[in-house]
């Protein structure tokens, strides 16, 4: 069974030989490579060679290419320094004020570092094939890519003071996502991804209102238009929009560390599969490989070999975490003791 076919029947709920995995790899990956940030960001050549590298060191089920949060609002006007070896830095938003953000036409992937990932896209699926799940990271969804663009403290503002004028925004950005997310599949991503850790800052109440169905509605577009399925992320502690965020359509929602997995296979009933959450810091980062095998050994043990578990990181790995532990993840799917063995 390959790479492709396991994170498919994850997400199908579908015993596999394994447990699929997928950790959230892109700057460990330019330590791996030797390759600078700057070069990453911008040059689609260099994005695949980081990205092969990573896969060949630690045998992945997927590739995930990404690169920053600053795409869209960099393609729809902000500014973006890209040092030489740090990650892009966000020098000026898109716009300014809620007025001007209803007048912002949406996404054009034509623009800024878009083709940078759609070309590495679609370098990597000619490479790989079906081997490998290629899982494209497509930036913002909608509520995220309102805030960049305009700015989170600004944005957050105008929830209160401008309610009308911030959901015009945000049909705009849904928009600008599915626009994206079309491209990408265009490219031939096996899969799409989008962040909305913006939405992790407000209360239930306007997560409902604001973000829940602007993610919804790009979401069930993206399935609808091109078949694939679609990866949902939230950083932090989520537990109060947990059961909100398996409504999205997504299939599958990815987890952070701070919300217990039996929690999130609880809320999630088969809605969807669920992808995480091997703590970043204290297991990979600060802890040991056997710190990471007991934290993964953990998760598998919640879900036995019925599918609906993508293992992962809880989000991106850092920069300088031992290798050792990155293989770590890869070597508790292999050596997982299923009971009655594996399928």
């Amino acid at each position: 069974m390959n790479g492709y076919q396991r994170v498919m029947k994850a997400l199908r709920f579908e015993p596999s030989d394994r447990v699929a995995i997928i950790p959230e790899l892109i700057q460990h990956n330019l330590e791996v490579a030797g390759q600078t940030h700057g070069a990453y960001s911008s040059d689609p050549n260099v994005m695949v060679q980081v990205i092969l590298e990573g896969l060949k060191a630690y045998e992945t089920d997927a590739v995930y290419v990404s690169s920053d949060n600053y795409l869209i609002v960099e393609a729809m006007g902000g500014k973006v320094r890209l040092p030489q070896d740090d990650p892009p830095v966000l020098l000026k938003t898109a716009v300014d004020c809620i007025e001007d953000a209803v007048e912002l036409e949406p996404l054009d992937v034509t623009k800024g570092r878009i083709p940078v990932i759609l070309e590495a896209t679609r370098a990597l699926r000619k490479i790989l094939g079906d081997e490998i799940f290629v899982k494209t990271c497509i930036d913002s969804a909608p509520f995220s890519a309102a805030a960049a663009l305009l700015g989170p403290q600004e944005f957050m503002i105008n929830l209160i003071d401008e309610p009308e004028l911030c959901h015009d925004f945000l049909k705009i950005c849904t928009e600008s996502a599915i626009r994206y997310g079309l491209a990408a599949a265009k490219a031939g991503a096996h899969g799409l991804a989008f962040g909305d850790s913006a939405s992790v800052l407000i209360n239930r109440n306007m997560y409902q209102e604001f973000a829940l169905p602007y993610a919804k509605q790009a979401i069930a577009a993206l399935k609808e238009q091109t078949g694939l399925p679609v990866f949902y992320h939230v950083c932090g502690d989520t537990r109060h929009i947990l059961d909100l965020m398996m409504e999205t359509g997504a299939d599958c929602v990815e987890i952070d560390s701070m919300v217990p997995m039996a929690l999130a296979k609880e809320t999630a009933a088969g809605r969807c599969a669920v992808e995480g959450n091997v703590s970043t810091i204290e297991a990979f980062y600060q802890g040991s490989a056997e710190d990471v095998i007991r934290e993964a050994n953990a998760i598998i043990d919640l879900f036995g070999n019925q599918g609906g578990l993508i293992l992962s990181s809880a989000c991106e790995i850092p920069r300088h975490t031992k290798r050792e532990n990155v293989r770590a993840l890869t070597d508790a799917a292999l050596n997982y003791p299923y009971k009655g063995g594996s399928v």
